[in-house]
């Protein structure tokens, strides 16, 4: 994408373009279409927009999936012993699941998710910023009484163009943006106290120190969860 500085054939390995790539494509599948709801909050917008996200929080936490392909693939095998949505499907869970471990991260440099004390968050300031000089997304802040203001992200029509292009002419913006697909099709219907709470679930997790890295999952949290739910073993190399 010439607009934007992104794209030559390759992602930059400069942290905040890829940051800023990534979560556009997390935006540009998740954003929703303006609704009487969306109307209301227009006020907010800075940029004329196509569609709109909400919120911050669940932001991070879909970052957290994409960043983190053992807990996605873990959470698949949650969903199919749970019956739940898409993943209920024994082939297509399988499937999904050994693909996501077969393939894991690009190597860009992004990293690990540090503690905070609300889980897994990162600042987004420099990436928002980068965004809305390019007239890609803009951020607006709903007040919510003494509660901290709520982030909405207001995709342009420029932000949605760029990351269509991103997913066409970009070897690891297509790679992230299937597994975006991969997330929003078996996760897209959890709420972000959901997968909040499905995060702590794990001790490691739960167990970090503020403003230390969070750990992966395990070979064998992954490998024994497999076995258990599906009776096979996982068949994918780990590690």
């Amino acid at each position: 994408m010439a607009t934007t500085q992104f794209v030559g054939g390759h992602l930059p390995q400069w942290h905040l373009e890829v940051d800023a790539a990534r979560l556009l494509l997390i935006l540009n599948r998740f954003a929703l279409a303006p609704s009487g709801e969306t109307e209301r909050l227009a006020h907010l917008a800075k940029l004329s927009f196509v569609r709109h996200f909400a919120s911050e929080y669940y932001l991070q936490k879909l970052d957290f999936l994409l960043r983190y392909p053992r807990y996605f693939a873990f959470e698949l095998i949650e969903l199919h012993a749970a019956c739940d949505g898409p993943a209920q499907d024994t082939d297509v869970a399988k499937e999904a699941i050994r693909r996501v471990l077969r393939h894991g991260e690009p190597e860009l440099h992004t990293e690990p998710f540090l503690r905070f004390w609300r889980g897994a968050y990162e600042r987004l300031d420099d990436v928002e910023g980068w965004w809305f000089s390019r007239e890609l997304v803009c951020v607006g802040r709903e007040a919510r009484g003494k509660a901290p203001r709520w982030k909405h992200y207001f995709l342009t029509q420029k932000g949605e163009d760029t990351a269509e292009s991103l997913r066409e002419k970009v070897e690891h913006a297509r790679w992230y943006a299937d597994r975006i697909d991969d997330i929003h099709r078996f996760m897209g219907h959890l709420s972000a106290a959901n997968i909040k709470s499905r995060q702590y679930r794990h001790k490691g997790y739960r167990e970090a120190n503020l403003n230390q890295l969070i750990p992966d999952l395990s070979d064998r949290d992954i490998s024994d969860n497999f076995q258990e739910v599906f009776g096979e073993p996982l068949g994918v190399a780990l590690g």
